[in-house]
């Protein structure tokens, strides 16, 4: 490992993006990329001038990657994730951590056995916004929560889901349909500011596509706090234009629905500002999150721990939906 961390990007579509995002961060380098599509490949080389690799097994010999960025579909995360740590490397995984919490526990357990440091790229957990939002539920500026929301009401085509060898809503790969795909970002969010929960009641349909998973997915759950849980996820909506969080609270409200890299708050005495502080430092992405655990020896910000939250919740949404068990037999476990 020299002055900068090498991250190995394994699969370039969505991985591109995380490609460029690693390249501009500090104390990190592209240090090598990894598809089965030439095309891909040649850009990420014309791009970053790294080695490229087609065969997994080949890039992770490569003694300048330190991390490696799985970027693959949803079901074979932990699987690439176990790979990358056992021969020695850091792990970076994008959402969700994978389909299953058994699966999520291996990966860790791997990880831990290992050495190496686990981050999953739940990107909404390093907003600025959404970490005061944080500290100030728990320091009890908006009083009592009663009810926090997540919604993502966004628009896929039918050719969506038949791109790229029609992975997508699936549940051997994506693990579910809207709920496991677009909707866990707001679902890590609503476990992450909602904390422990229970007594989940949940109604998943497919509507307006040709898929075998839903895309329409609603809960309903009561957290530990008291605090109620609203879920609503769907692939339906062509206004496109509905993500983020909500919170009640008897003191005051907030949402970042319209901008989720923002957050809009309201007080009963017309205050529109929170008064905690806004954080300053902690880490502006998983690249990031990464390079400062790695130099300071520290759990990540947000760690396999931490992203397998989301998984843990979305198979209790599964299960009280009553297709669970078809869930199971598809994913094989």
């Amino acid at each position: 490992m020299g002055d900068t961390i090498g991250f190995g990007i394994l699969g370039l579509g969505m991985g591109a993006g995380r490609a460029r995002q690693v390249a501009e961060t500090e104390g990190a380098r592209v240090a090598a990329v990894c598809d089965l599509d030439a095309a891909r490949r040649e850009k990420a080389v014309e791009v970053h001038g790294c080695p490229a690799f087609d065969d997994f097994d080949e890039m992770l010999k490569c003694d300048d990657v330190d991390v490696v960025y799985v970027m693959t579909p949803s079901g074979t995360h932990a699987h690439f994730g176990k790979m990358a740590a056992a021969a020695g490397k850091h792990v970076v995984t994008t959402k969700p951590m994978d389909l299953t919490t058994a699966r999520c526990d291996e990966l860790i357990k791997t990880c831990a056995a290992a050495g190496r440091k686990l981050v999953v790229d739940f990107e909404s957990r390093y907003f600025s916004k959404l970490r005061q939002l944080k500290t100030a539920m728990e320091e009890g500026e908006l009083g009592d929560i009663i009810l926090v929301e997540a919604r993502c009401k966004w628009w896929r085509t039918q050719e969506y889901y038949e791109h790229m060898g029609g992975w997508r809503g699936t549940w051997k790969l994506d693990g579910g349909g809207s709920l496991a795909n677009q909707s866990i970002h707001v679902i890590d969010m609503l476990a992450w500011l909602g904390g422990p929960w229970k007594n989940v009641v949940a109604k998943v349909g497919t509507f307006g596509h040709e898929i075998e998973t839903e895309d329409l997915g609603m809960a309903m759950l009561d957290f530990e706090s008291g605090a109620n849980g609203l879920i609503l996820g769907t692939t339906t909506y062509s206004l496109n234009d509905q993500f983020g969080i909500e919170v009640n609270g008897h003191l005051g409200s907030a949402s970042n629905v319209q901008n989720w890299r923002d957050m809009r708050v309201k007080f009963p005495d017309g205050r529109t500002e929170l008064e905690t502080p806004e954080p300053r430092d902690h880490p502006q992405n998983a690249p990031q999150d990464m390079v400062q655990a790695i130099r300071e020896d520290k759990m990540p910000d947000v760690s396999g721990e931490e992203g397998r939250k989301a998984i843990a919740l979305l198979e209790a949404i599964y299960e009280a939906a009553g297709v669970g068990e078809e869930r199971r037999k598809a994913i094989g476990g």
